[in-house]
């Protein structure tokens, strides 16, 4: 039977307006008090401005919020998103790395609006960092936003499958680091790294290759992997040491995906993170 300390549940993978999510950092935070949940954390794309705001609504509701990103990395053209827990917010290294990220987002989505352009759509890039928001970590979201409020598409789903997707005819890769790097730059910064969805990779092997290069959790639990893949992810997380994680990978409104709290952790695998960090003997910002 569990201890009083270790029940509870957790979501450690939410996004906000700041990233690809269409609600306020607050608003994810009500949510999350509502869905009864004990700890979050918010995991947006390559950036961590929402931390200030979620912070303050966390403590106030008595939710606990770990500081929590998804990275972006590629690997012979596939998208690899790394989720780190426990990040120092004020490591240098990783804001410089981040304001980097940011700009070659803009570039990918100038990019991706030319590729549209010669398919014959008249869409700005302008009018897809509108829809982000001056604060925003600019997305393929954003793209499908604007596309469906240009009238060329009727949902964010026919602009993915019929534009940019990954084999689209508008697709650009995303980050150019390597999920090696990402991996070592989250754990320069004090934190966790672990694999978001790997069933979106589809292939496996890459999990022990990444673990080779350091990584440290998987995102077992998330709300695209049914029954019988959660138990291989256990499996395989039990097999290579690593750490577990899950959420549901809110979005909020207009995206597909699952609602906050509809995919969880208990409260004990959280309490395994902190473990792991407070067995960590180094500071921040040091190299691994």
């Amino acid at each position: 039977m569990p201890s009083p300390t270790s029940e509870g549940k957790a979501d450690l993978h939410l996004h906000t307006i700041y990233s690809d999510g269409t609600e306020s950092p607050t608003r994810v935070v009500e949510m999350a008090q509502a869905a009864g949940l004990r700890a979050m954390a918010i995991t947006d794309h390559d950036i961590l401005d929402s931390y200030p705001e979620a912070s303050s609504a966390a403590q106030a509701r008595g939710i606990e919020l770990i500081p929590g990103i998804e990275m972006s990395a590629a690997l012979d053209g596939i998208e690899v998103h790394v989720l780190g827990f426990f990040l120092d917010l004020a490591c240098q290294p990783l804001q410089q790395l981040l304001a980097e990220q940011r700009q070659r987002r803009i570039g990918r989505i100038r990019e991706m609006v030319g590729r549209l352009q010669q398919l014959g759509l008249h869409l700005e890039a302008d009018e897809v960092f509108a829809v982000a928001g001056p604060q925003g970590s600019v997305g393929r979201p954003h793209v499908a936003q604007a596309l469906v409020k240009r009238g060329y598409v009727a949902t964010e789903k026919e602009a993915f499958d019929r534009y940019i997707k990954n084999d689209g005819p508008a697709f650009v890769p995303g980050s150019s680091l390597s999920p090696k790097f990402v991996i070592q730059m989250i754990r320069q910064a004090g934190g966790i790294p672990a694999l978001a969805h790997p069933i979106y990779l589809k292939d496996d092997a890459l999990i022990e290759r990444f673990t080779n290069e350091g990584l440290l959790g998987l995102e077992v639990y998330h709300s695209s992997h049914a029954p019988d893949v959660v138990q291989r992810y256990e499996r395989i997380a039990d097999e290579l040491g690593l750490l577990k994680t899950g959420g549901s990978d809110y979005h909020g409104r207009g995206k597909e995906g699952a609602e906050i709290g509809s995919t969880t952790i208990p409260y004990s695998l959280v309490e395994a993170l902190k473990a792991w960090k407070r067995e960590q003997t180094q500071t921040s910002c040091e190299s691994p």
